[in-house]
């Protein structure tokens, strides 16, 4: 059945939206009668109308309006696209339809159905009556009058049928009030987890004295903080309360080593409960609901690298795997039980490129519960189990959302930055972390790399550094102006110039041209990601793509003049990897040439493009030209986005270490083993480095102050007409 079709089976011909009115027999404005909508489109406008104002995602219309088809995503952009139009409505400050940033679109007019709409028509020609007696006459006017008017009640009472439906269903949406500190102390204060009952918190801190990092825990509105445990081994972090509120876990790394450990709130005797936790990857753990377990995730088996659900007890024994639906390339994190104890829920995908997921504690199939494909840091169950709260950083800072369990409804709460979210249980009250990281730009000798030189120091916070291949100069990100802008340091100078004067809350990615003359960025918002171009000389800014054809995620230059590569959202996998043309700002001759991919370079040297794939790991060469695609080496994760470039025949990378000081690895792209270019003598942002042009400098962003603190917010869920 076509769309056309569906729509005269469900809906009444008429349909109301803010100052139109839709006749679908027609697919014509009855309000402009000169304007007429393809099918497909008054299809996607009736179902957004029958959500009532609830955001339908881009899979669900068009597994819904295409159905029996296979279609691509900017079938329904065009669909929106022709909506718009017709309704002279404006995407940027919308009347009538919202884009919901990486999630859908949402109907924010007032709409009903009608099944029919009057319109004016002739009165009838009179016919002359036969001569009639007078009182005869009386008689039948007074009759017809009495007719005529009952008539009119009748016709008055169907028209208020007709124009006067039942009221729309009220919508309910996740919001917060109460919103505050719970901390201001000097240093870092990260990673908060509220107790049950919602009278606690636990969480790390930085010790000056020892340069380690202890759990501690206090009273939720009150000052003074309290040490857990006495040893001083190691750096502790990831403190998670057992169900009852008499033990709280936590995992202590020791260089390479990692121990989970349990102890009593108000500090006591610790007990080792793993003395071998996975250190790989930064992954917290969560009580199983009769706290006598533990639930995370491990890789399956030996030489896998995979990370899948598993259980074990507290006092002893072997850890349980989950039976669940799961690839030896899923990489699944952060597993946690319902308060009820029926759900696990767990972030699947190595971040920035990770969603959330649903399974049955006893195993079985899995629900998707986002399609964000997003860094999320963080996440909990809310009190009564019915929705997850995270941190998301969809639409550039991270933010706090709530995804509804029963039909996937996200909705934004409006705090910002913040992350890592905790959820009491006989409390509405949230606890999250509000992170407060300044970096700095700064460069490293790799002849000298004992320490960092700080380049054109500053208030601001500066971050994704990239050298010039032609001469060192480096521009980098920075919000020392007051927002996010692209800022350039020429070589040699003391002062640096911003580039940019852009809408978009976000830079990322920036990436030069082979002569040094331009650089491209990835600019987001929240409307998505498009690729910008500046003219660093001129600092002329020309955008490349729109995001109403393709939300970019990042970049770089291609095998010819206005031939472009890029990371881009699609719909059914979680990216692809795109190459194009850009002709006035929009893209031409799109081809597909790899998915699930994490980030991607093109060698101007060689004509080939390196990229990393979001679901396994490894390094990846592909020739454009030939479509061949080979593995390079398996040194890489899918958490390696920014930590690694290509520079002068070799793979750059950073070592991944759950704690302590990283090392930037080189290895020959031909073959070979790799090599210690230097020990990190400071922590990186985002593991994100450059490559000087003579390989003799490495530009970072340091973090030179982390005055993160921990907030608090009381969740509910409103009514809303």
């Amino acid at each position: 059945m076509n769309a056309l079709s569906q729509v005269r089976l469900e809906a009444g011909r008429f349909l109301e939206v803010g100052a139109h009115i839709l006749d679908t027999d027609t697919l014509r404005l009855v309000t402009s009668p000169e304007v007429k909508l393809p099918p497909k489109a008054v299809a996607v406008l009736v179902r957004l109308a029958y959500a009532g104002g609830r955001t339908l995602g881009r899979d669900e219309l068009l597994d819904d309006v295409w159905r029996g088809t296979c279609p691509t995503p900017d079938v329904l952009t065009q669909a929106i696209k022709d909506l718009r139009r017709a309704l002279g409505d404006d995407p940027q400050a919308p009347q009538y339809i919202e884009t919901v940033p990486r999630l859908g679109y949402r109907l924010v007019a007032a709409a009903r159905f009608l099944d029919a709409w009057p319109l004016p028509s002739a009165p009838a020609a009179a016919v002359a009556p036969p001569p009639a007696d007078p009182a005869a006459r009386t008689r039948f006017d007074a009759t017809a009058m009495l007719l005529c008017t009952v008539a009119l009640v009748l016709a008055v009472a169907a028209l208020v049928r007709t124009f006067v439906p039942p009221p729309l269903p009220k919508v309910l949406r996740w919001q917060v009030d109460e919103q505050r500190s719970l901390t201001s102390e000097p240093g870092p204060e990260s990673f908060p987890r509220i107790s049950p009952d919602g009278s606690r918190i636990a969480y790390s801190i930085g010790d000056p004295a020892t340069h380690s990092t202890r759990i501690v825990q206090k009273a939720l509105d009150a000052s003074g903080a309290v040490r857990l445990s006495a040893s001083e081994d190691g750096n502790e972090y990831y403190p998670v309360w057992s169900p009852d509120g008499r033990a709280v876990a936590f995992m202590r790394f020791s260089g390479e080593h990692c121990r989970l450990v349990v102890v009593p709130p108000l500090g006591g005797s610790e007990r080792v409960v793993d003395d071998e936790c996975y250190a790989g990857l930064v992954n917290p753990f969560a009580w199983t609901p009769d706290g006598k377990g533990l639930v995370s995730t491990a890789p399956s088996q030996d030489g896998v690298d995979d990370m899948s659900i598993v259980s074990w007890p507290i006092d002893g024994g072997h850890g349980q795997r989950l039976e669940y639906s799961h690839a030896l390339n899923d990489t699944d994190l952060d597993a946690r039980y319902s308060p009820d104890g029926r759900w696990i829920a767990f972030r699947r995908g190595a971040n920035p490129n990770s969603d959330l997921f649903l399974v049955s504690a006893a195993g079985g199939e899995v629900r998707q519960l986002t399609r964000l494909a997003t860094r999320i840091r963080g996440y909990d169950w809310v009190r009564d189990g019915s929705a997850l709260v995270f941190s998301s950083g969809q639409g550039g800072q991270q933010a706090l959302y709530v995804v509804d369990i029963a039909d996937g409804r996200i909705d934004a709460l409006g705090v910002q930055p913040a992350e890592f979210p905790s959820a009491a249980r006989a409390t509405d009250t949230v606890v999250y972390e509000i992170p407060r990281v300044r970096q700095q730009l700064s460069r490293i000798d790799v002849d000298a790399p004992a320490s960092a030189v700080d380049l054109v120091p500053s208030t601001g916070s500066d971050g994704a550094p990239a050298a010039s291949p032609v001469n060192d100069d480096v521009v980098f990100v920075s919000d020392r102006s007051g927002s996010q802008e692209l800022w350039i340091l020429p070589r040699g100078a003391r002062e640096a110039h911003a580039l940019t004067a852009l809408p978009e809350p976000t830079l990322l990615h920036p990436t030069w041209r082979a002569d040094g003359t331009r650089v491209l960025v990835t600019a987001r918002g929240p409307f998505g990601g498009r690729l910008i171009e500046v003219e660093v000389a001129s600092r002329i800014v020309h955008a490349l793509t729109d995001v109403a054809d393709e939300d970019v995620r990042s970049g770089t230059y291609g095998r010819g003049e206005g031939t472009f590569v890029a990371v881009v959202n699609a719909r059914e996998r979680r990216s692809e990897l795109i190459e194009f043309d850009s002709v006035g700002g929009r893209e031409a001759n799109r081809r597909v040439l790899a998915q699930d991919v994490g980030r991607a370079d093109f060698d101007p040297d060689s004509g080939v493009i390196h990229f990393t794939r979001i679901t396994a790991p490894g390094l990846f060469r592909l020739d454009p030209a030939s479509g061949e695609e080979t593995e390079v080496t398996r040194e890489l994760s899918p958490s390696h986005l920014d930590g690694w470039r290509v520079h002068g025949g070799e793979l750059y990378y950073i070592a991944l270490k759950a704690a302590g000081p990283s090392e930037l690895m080189a290895r020959p792209l031909a073959g070979g083993e790799p090599r210690t270019v230097l020990s990190l003598p400071t922590q990186i942002a985002d593991l994100a480095f450059s490559v000087g042009h003579d390989g003799r400098s490495i530009y970072v962003a340091r973090v030179v102050a982390e005055d993160t603190d921990v907030g608090a917010v009381r969740l509910r869920r409103d009514a809303i007409d």
